[in-house]
């Protein structure tokens, strides 16, 4: 997995750099939160950065990492994972976006400690300025010993692009 992604961001750069597309470091920070959906709800606190690159004016890729604070459980998974986004630029302030993170959650506290699973997060949102607000539905499978759990939740996080 981690050669898969490794391989996307260095054909992306490559691609960018052979057609004189500009590409520039986009680091991001985000604070969230996700209210849990389904048969296994759960709300969580989320906290992710991705540091990454900015191809041209109309897409962007990185590698995130983050904590998932569990309230309930007071269980914590940590994702890792690769971001997409695809900017569609109407004015030099406003810039809508659809995004993407695949990848893979680590549980490190309480019950899913140990367990490791998919991580899927399609997403919407608006960036005006440096801030950014988005929406999305968060796809957290966790399998341990055989067993495997979905925790899924709609997220809405708030940012900062740098």
């Amino acid at each position: 997995m981690k050669r898969l992604l490794l391989l996307l961001v260095a054909v992306c750069v490559a691609a960018a750099a052979y057609a004189q597309v500009p590409v520039k470091y986009q680091g991001e920070v985000d604070l969230g939160c996700s209210l849990g959906v389904g048969a296994l709800s759960s709300e969580r606190i989320n906290i992710h950065t991705i540091q990454g690159v900015k191809v041209g004016e109309y897409f962007s890729t990185g590698v995130g990492i983050g904590a998932d604070y569990y309230i309930s459980g007071k269980d914590m998974t940590i994702p890792l994972f690769l971001n997409l986004k695809g900017y569609i630029p109407t004015n030099s302030i406003v810039t809508p976006y659809a995004s993407l993170d695949l990848g893979t959650g680590i549980g490190v506290a309480g019950i899913f400690k140990g367990g490791t699973g998919l991580l899927l997060n399609p997403a919407v949102g608006v960036k005006i300025g440096m801030c950014k607000v988005q929406l999305g539905y968060n796809l957290q499978q966790l399998t341990e010993s055989g067993v495997s759990l979905n925790f899924n939740a709609v997220q809405v996080k708030l940012g900062v692009v740098f």
